[in-house]
């Protein structure tokens, strides 16, 4: 089942759902309008305005911090208007007892337009899932559950040590292609140069023919 706004306002006033950062006016009929907290730049820091480029991705904090109940699950959507503006937005589950801040990507895929992306600005929206049941493990229960109370980026968190490997793996790949192509090329520019180099001492040899009749 899932929550309708006045279902939405009831939790929050128990202090469930949405315990910071909440605006009765961003509830919709069957969900609410997740807002800008601040953006994180290229190096990872917290602004409250950023100009983002076609093709370019960042990452933005939600002003809000999600409590979610042990039977409920929080669900990432688009906002029609941000996709037609060009933004593309991406973020998980939230899982029963997850507590946090939201961390959403964000694209640009306008293809031509820049996008200035500002504090409380409007840019996703969580819909509220009611559960049949109680999960047996829920997000405050389960082991390394790397992304609870985060109040600051974490990147991978404890999934770093794992997905590093599997980052260096591709950079190896990449490498070892560029390494082949450098070694394809280096092989043409020697036949070139040996072409030349033959080109040349017949040209030379023409020459000195010629001049001697």
């Amino acid at each position: 089942m899932i929550l309708v706004d006045k279902n939405i306002k009831e939790y929050v006033s128990k202090n469930e759902l949405i315990t910071e950062g909440y605006d009765e006016a961003n509830v919709n009929g069957v969900s609410y309008d997740l807002t800008i907290g601040s953006i994180l730049d290229e190096k990872e820091n917290e602004v409250d305005e950023y100009q983002l480029e076609p093709g370019e991705i960042v990452f933005i904090k939600s002003r809000e911090m999600l409590k979610i109940p042990l039977d409920i699950l929080g669900r990432i959507a688009e906002k029609n208007s941000r996709m037609r503006q060009g933004l593309k937005i991406d973020g998980p589950h939230y899982q029963p007892g997850h507590e946090t801040y939201p961390y959403l990507r964000v694209q640009n895929v306008s293809g031509t337009n820049t996008v200035t992306l500002t504090k409380g600005m409007r840019v996703a929206q969580i819909i509220f899932e009611q559960l049949q049941e109680q999960p047996d493990v829920t997000y405050d229960l389960q082991k390394g559950a790397s992304f609870q109370n985060e109040e600051k980026y974490r990147g991978l968190g404890n999934y770093q040590k794992e997905y590093s490997r599997q980052i260096r793996s591709k950079e190896k790949q990449a490498l070892d292609e560029l390494e082949n192509v450098s070694q394809k090329i280096y092989a043409n520019v020697l036949t070139i140069m040996g072409v030349l180099v033959v080109f040349f001492s017949l040209l030379t040899i023409i020459i000195k023919h010629l001049r001697k009749l």
